[in-house]
């Protein structure tokens, strides 16, 4: 359980091998390219950077992506559970990959694609272009003359638009506009009537505004626009339509129900596609990783007759390289060293299957540098531990076991989501043990109230059950912090170790060491402000707090050069305002772990009041023993989903922030090799 060891390699071969040489290294999956050229940089002007094109890998990707595309805008893919919770990974045969590379028609698919996606393309712009059509002419869909009418007087100007009711009224009783203007309220549903009387076919509305038709003698039309704009009216532009607006709105329809009538021809015709589905997927994988041995000879250098390869590889695989190359490369030339101080060595972690579930939280904050230690393994404990008392309930622990047990069958050949579920399960084991001890199956469902005066689970509950927290809220508190401060001098702990390993003596000693002589020194002090204590205690308590205190006042300024600032930062170091820890910080870190017992009473509460809603319903006639079942177990299902999402998250908080937090730093890069694998394809090995 530990870092692997990594060592630095150079490959020198012909120029003419380049390329099978790199197809080997893709093959092997054991070697991770870095870049030659600056690692050679004493060679001057002899090697040279080699050119790589991919256009080729990427005219074909871009082939199958356009169909696959096509088939997920018609046809897309119903993702099961598992497949909903995280990307599932392809896993491909290696004959299936040979054969589906070498007799795939890709061309002539694609050529079928190619049409069906145009003339999607087409039918969506005519569709897109009819519904603003529609959208435009909707509002004068009920407009009852012709529009080409209006265009048809040679002496008389026709104007449409709207107005106020009461600039309309306004209008029909001023004089002027009488002797220059013709009007009429164009009413929908209403025919026209002529005009010259103020009389309208319909009442005017009281409130908007109304449409009116406005007609005028060429002579008179710069006085009647006058008129007109100065009583409000706002001229609509009315669109160049032979007919009535209502024909041309049901021809437009017409042709858009013709289009999506197309739509729905092409969506069919790619559904036939779709047997092609995997074969394509397969092909894509495949044209990726060829594109990433293309790409990796950029990685090399050259020279006139010799090419060569730098990268890293783990201890542990030298042997699988070294027969490799004996067998197809004699004549190579490879060189092995050992990583120097300061590389940036990427980071790769082997640990027993047991523990490389609890990696999957190492992933989310970041891999540990090379020279640190992996903390997969030194967490595991403290993990699972806040997982069971927030969650701790012995039914859903049962429950979580079982459906992780579920999933693990289901996703073995997935190693992100099979890994997953088994630290759901080792989780659930806790949730079951803390259920237990403090007394929590369904919330209080074993009780007499539910389940009849002695019960085989109450009298179980009873025996096992050592604190139950609704009961005894202040001593559960008083637990959920002691957890918190010995997590904290655990945290301490292991970065007196990092450093160790590092050889680094002084930073374990100065902020290590220090830390946890003054930190129980100072909760033996703090404890004596509310309870009395032993003077023996006491006393031990002064002396750590003094003796660790005074060796962090005199060494957490070492850093800086005058005396005085180095006494004066390491008296404030005390507190946390300078250097990586304080008593603040302290504090603030062990009041966090309030939400254990926060987290553990909500998933009990929650629980209680969903078998108290339950027992309410059990006294109704005939329907009550159905309702009782049924709001037990909806209730339940609800809770634990909640509940063991909220156990989770905050467990991981506890993790990354308040235990991370003192002394792990991620951030390392990942080992790569150069191989076929990778978050979408995973190809099928012998074995495997």
């Amino acid at each position: 359980m530990a870092i692997d060891r990594m060592k630095k390699l150079t490959i020198v071969c012909q120029v003419a091998a380049t390329q099978r040489l790199i197809k080997m290294l893709h093959d092997l999956s054991v070697v991770q390219l870095t870049d030659a050229s600056a690692e050679c940089k004493e060679a001057g002007e002899r090697l040279q950077r080699p050119e790589a094109s991919a256009e080729k890998c990427d005219g074909f990707l871009h082939k199958i992506n356009l169909i696959l595309g096509l088939m997920d805008v018609f046809a897309p893919v119903q993702e099961g559970f598992f497949a909903s919770l995280a990307p599932v990974p392809l896993i491909i045969d290696p004959k299936e990959l040979c054969d589906t590379a070498q007799h795939f028609d890709l061309d002539g698919v694609f050529n079928v694609a190619l049409e069906l996606d145009t003339a999607h393309r087409n039918a969506e712009r005519a569709v897109a272009d009819l519904n603003n059509q529609l959208q435009e002419l909707g509002p004068l869909e009920d407009i009852p003359f012709a529009l080409s009418d209006l265009r048809k007087p040679k002496r008389v100007g026709v104007v449409f638009g709207v107005m106020t009711p009461k600039a309309l009224v306004a209008l029909r009783r001023d004089p002027e506009a009488a002797r220059v203007l013709a009007w009429e309220h164009v009413a929908p549903g209403k025919s026209l009537r002529k005009n010259g009387t103020g009389k309208t076919g319909a009442a005017l509305p009281e409130k908007g505004r109304v449409r009116v038709l406005a007609a005028f003698l060429k002579e008179n039309e710069e006085a009647a626009r006058k008129l007109l704009a100065a009583n409000g009216f706002e001229e609509t532009s009315l669109p160049a339509l032979p007919g009535k607006v209502r024909d041309h709105i049901r021809e437009l329809k017409g042709d858009r129900a013709y289009r999506e009538e197309e739509i729905k021809m092409i969506a069919a015709k790619v559904k036939d596609l779709t047997v092609h589905r995997r074969a394509l997927q397969v092909l894509r994988a495949f044209w990726e990783n060829r594109k990433m041995q293309t790409l990796a000879h950029v990685n090399g250098a050259h020279g006139k007759w010799v090419q060569v390869l730098t990268g890293y590889i783990r201890e542990k695989d030298l042997p699988d390289l070294h027969h490799a190359l004996d067998k197809e490369f004699p004549g190579a030339s490879l060189a092995i060293d050992d990583p120097a101080p300061g590389d940036d060595v990427p980071v790769s972690i082997s640990l027993p299957p047991f523990v490389r579930p609890v990696q999957l939280l190492i992933n989310m904050f970041g891999l540990p540098a090379y020279d640190f230690f992996d903390p997969s393994p030194y967490l595991m404990f403290s993990f699972f531990l806040f997982f069971g008392i927030c969650f701790g309930d012995v039914a859903y622990g049962a429950v979580l076991i079982a459906l992780s047990w579920y999933i693990m069958r289901r996703t073995r050949p997935y190693e992100n989501l099979y890994n997953f579920a088994k630290l759901l399960l080792y989780a659930g084991i806790p949730t079951v043990i803390f259920g237990f001890l403090l007394g929590s199956f369904c919330g209080d469902l074993y009780s007499a109230e539910y389940l009849g005066e002695g019960n085989p689970l109450l009298r179980l509950m009873t025996a096992v059950t050592v604190l139950s927290p609704m009961d005894k809220p202040v001593v559960a508190l008083l637990a959920a912090l002691a957890i918190g401060m010995l997590n904290q001098f655990y945290a301490l702990a292991l970065r007196m170790y990092g450093a160790l390993k590092r050889g680094d003596k002084a930073t374990a000693v100065y902020d290590g060491l220090f830390w946890l002589v003054a930190l129980p020194g100072f909760v033996i002090l703090v404890g004596a402000m509310f309870a009395p204590l032993p003077p023996a205690l006491f006393r031990t308590g002064l002396a750590l707090f003094a003796l660790g205190g005074l060796g962090l006042v005199l060494t957490q300024g070492r850093n800086a050069k005058n005396p005085i600032a180095r006494l004066v930062m390491g008296v404030i170091s005390l507190y946390g305002i300078v250097g990586g820890y304080g008593v603040t910080s302290f504090i603030g870190d062990t009041m966090s772990y309030c939400r254990l017992l926060a987290l553990g009473l909500t998933t009990s509460i929650v629980a209680m009041s969903f078998n108290m809603i339950a027992g309410l319903l059990r006294p109704i006639p005939y329907a009550g023993p159905v309702l009782f079942v049924l709001a037990l177990l909806l209730g339940h299902l609800f809770n634990f989903s909640i509940s063991v999402l909220g156990a989770f998250v905050h467990s991981m908080r506890l993790i990354l922030v308040e235990f991370f937090g003192r002394f792990y730093e991620g951030g390392a890069r990942p080992f790569t090799p150069l191989g076929f694998d990778s978050g979408t394809a995973i190809l099928k090995r012998t074995g495997s």
